[in-house]
């Protein structure tokens, strides 16, 4: 998961806005990963659609549907990105540090946001990523 944490890395030194940006594209690599391996293990089907589900609202809430979306496919020749080659715990522990990371992010930029806009969004896409986190095995959303 390679990209997720460089854009973890990124978005932990972003400020105001731009963090809602950088927020959309660890939603949309969570996304990627999870659809990869939600099929790996029929036990885990149903936390990782549901992962996935909330990776998607993560994004909108950050700005996903008013941006052009990479090519899925790109994301698919990358195995590295995508986790392949992992197991299904590998990725759920990889999955559960990042949407954390994501999680304790946005609700930081929730509180210092500059406009009430912004602040909602980041509230709502700290929630769905906190989400993410308890559903692959982390601490329950707030």
């Amino acid at each position: 998961m390679t990209d997720v944490s460089r854009a973890l890395e990124h978005l932990a030194a972003t400020d105001g806005v731009d963090v809602l940006d950088c927020a959309c594209t660890v939603f949309e690599d969570l996304l990627a990963v999870l659809r990869r391996h939600q099929e790996a293990e029929a036990s885990a089907f149903p936390a990782f659609v549901l992962a996935a589900c909330a990776a998607a609202n993560g994004r909108d809430w950050t700005g996903g549907v008013w941006r052009q979306l990479p090519d899925v496919s790109e994301r698919d020749a990358d195995d590295e990105q995508l986790l392949n080659g992992a197991t299904v715990a590998e990725v759920a522990v990889a999955i559960t540090t990042a949407s954390g990371a994501l999680a304790a992010r946005l609700s930081a930029c929730a509180v210092s946001a500059a406009n009430e806009a912004d602040q909602v969004c980041c509230k709502r896409a700290a929630a769905e990523a906190a989400t993410i986190c308890a559903l692959m095995g982390g601490v329950s959303p707030p």
